[in-house]
C-alpha cells in the first residue's frame, strides 16, 4: 500500500505532532510505502535520513516554530505525487496543504483521510483577534467534510469538532509511543534526595506551564525537597523563566532547552518521578506514554484529553482544575512515597501500547476505502457500458 501523508508540523519543528507524525510514518513505512508532504522550515533537516520519502513545500514562517505551506507554489510537488501515485492520502492538519490535497484526491478518485490532534479554537483565540478563528475554523470544517473518515487520537475531540460545526462520524484512534525511547532501569534515590518533577515538550503558555509554577510555588511553603525540570524551548520559556523567579522558584526549576540526544532524554525519564503535565489543550500526548513507559507517572487535570489514559491513583494522578488543587495534590503524592514507588514500577505496562496497534487501526480503515472505492469504480463502469449498449440498440 502507498500512503501520502500532508502535514503542516514536521521535523525540524519541535512539537507533540511532529513527533507523532514522525512516529507514525515510521513505523508505518516497516509495512508500506511512505511519502510525507511537509513544509520547509528554511532550516536544516536531514530528509535522507528518514526511512520514507520526503518532498518539501513551500512556506512561510508563523512562528519560529510552525510553518504555513504553500502546496500550490510547489511545482514539484504534482509531479512527486503523480510518480508516487499513493492508494491513500493522509492529512494530520486542516491547512492549505490539505487543501491541495483534498483536491488531488478528488481528482484521482483517492480515499481520504483526516486525523485531527489539535483543538485549534483554543490555539486559535490566542494568537490571533477576531474574525480570524471563525473563520479558520469554518474552513477547516469545509474541508473535513470531504473527506471520506475523519479520525481523531481522543474522546473530547468529538464534542470539540462538533462545536466547530462538524456532526458526522469520528474515529477514535490513540497514539502509540516510541519502544525504543524506554528505560527499564531506575536509578535508586537516597533518602534525602528531592523528588525529581518533569516537564517534557513545546515552551508554550497554551501547555499550562505556568499553572505547574504556581502550584509549586504553593508546594514550596509546606515541602522544598523537589526540583522540576523543564525540558524543551518555545516561544514562552524567558517569559516562564521570569515567572519562576517572580513565584521564588529559580533554585527550584531547571529550563534545560531541546535535548534531542536520546541518551540523554532517557537519563532524564529515569531520574523523574512524576510528569507534571496540567495542560487541557492536548488532546493525547505523547509525553504521557513516553513518561509511563519509562516508569513516570503523570499529574494530570480532570475530564482533560490526556486524562482519558489514567486512572486517578491507579496509573496516574488526576487533579481538579485549579492551582490549589494541583499543589495539594502534589503534596498528597510526595507524601505518599511508596505508593509512588508501587505505581513507577507499575505504570510502565498499563499506560499506552507500540505504534503497531495504531498503524493496524489505519491500515484497516486504509484497506476498507480502497475497496469501497473499487466497487464504486466498478459500479460506475458496469453502468456506463450498460447505457452505452442501450444507446447503440437505439439507434438501430
Amino acid at each position: 500500500m502507498k500512503i501520502a501523508i500532508f502535514t503542516e508540523s514536521f521535523l525540524p519543528g519541535v512539537g507533540g505532532t511532529e513527533k507523532a507524525v514522525l512516529q507514525y510514518a515510521t513505523e508505518l513505512s516497516k509495512t508500506d510505502e511512505v511519502l510525507v508532504v511537509a513544509p520547509s522550515y528554511h532550516k536544516p533537516c536531514d530528509d535522507k535520513a528518514f526511512p520514507f520519502s520526503v518532498v518539501r513545500e513551500r512556506s512561510i514562517p508563523v512562528t519560529p516554530n510552525d510553518m504555513w505551506a504553500m502546496p500550490d507554489l510547489t511545482p514539484k510537488l504534482r509531479k512527486t505525487l503523480d510518480e508516487f501515485a499513493p492508494d491513500v492520502i493522509n492529512c494530520q492538519h486542516w491547512g492549505m496543504s490539505s487543501g491541495f490535497a483534498n483536491k488531488y484526491a478528488k481528482a484521482h478518485n483517492i480515499p481520504l483521510v483526516y486525523v485531527v490532534h489539535t483543538k485549534f479554537k483554543y490555539c486559535y483565540e490566542r494568537y490571533t483577534f477576531p474574525p480570524i478563528p471563525y473563520l479558520f475554523i469554518k474552513n477547516g470544517v469545509r474541508r473535513l467534510k470531504k473527506a471520506d473518515v475523519v479520525c481523531t487520537v481522543s474522546d473530547s475531540m468529538i464534542p470539540e469538532l462538533n462545536s466547530y460545526g462538524y456532526n458526522k462520524p469520528i474515529k477514535v484512534i490513540r497514539n502509540g509511543t516510541n519502544i525504543d525511547a524506554v528505560t527499564t532501569e531506575k536509578p535508586v534515590k537516597a533518602a534525602d534526595e528531592p523528588l525529581t518533577f518533569l516537564y517534557v515538550g513545546l515552551v508554550a503558555s497554551y501547555k499550562n506551564i505556568d499553572f505547574s509554577l504556581r502550584a509549586l510555588a504553593e508546594v514550596k511553603k509546606t515541602r522544598s525537597d523537589f526540583v522540576f525540570y523543564v525540558v524543551g524551548n518555545g516561544p514562552d520559556k524567558k517569559k516562564l523563566q521570569k515567572l519562576s523567579e517572580r513565584l521564588g522558584l529559580k533554585d527550584k526549576v531547571i529550563f534545560t532547552g531541546n535535548i534531542t540526544d536520546k541518551k540523554d532524554l532517557a537519563e532524564k525519564y529515569a531520574k523523574a518521578d512524576l510528569l507534571l503535565f496540567p495542560s487541557i489543550f492536548d488532546n493525547d500526548s505523547l509525553v504521557i506514554i513516553e513518561a509511563a513507559r519509562n516508569g513516570v507517572p503523570s499529574l494530570v487535570i480532570k475530564d482533560s484529553g490526556s486524562a482519558e489514559r489514567i486512572t486517578d491513583n491507579e496509573n496516574g494522578f488526576v487533579s481538579e482544575y485549579s492551582v490549589a488543587a494541583y499543589a495539594d495534590k502534589i503534596l498528597q503524592i510526595m507524601n505518599d512515597s511508596p505508593h509512588l514507588d508501587n505505581m513507577r514500577k507499575s505504570v510502565c505496562s498499563t499506560v499506552g501500547n507500540g505504534w503497531d496497534k495504531t498503524v493496524r487501526e489505519y491500515n484497516k480503515i486504509y484497506s476498507e476505502l480502497i475497496a469501497e472505492k473499487e466497487r464504486a469504480g466498478a459500479h460506475k463502469k458496469a453502468f456506463r457500458t450498460k447505457y452505452k449498449k442501450r444507446v447503440v440498440r437505439s439507434k438501430i
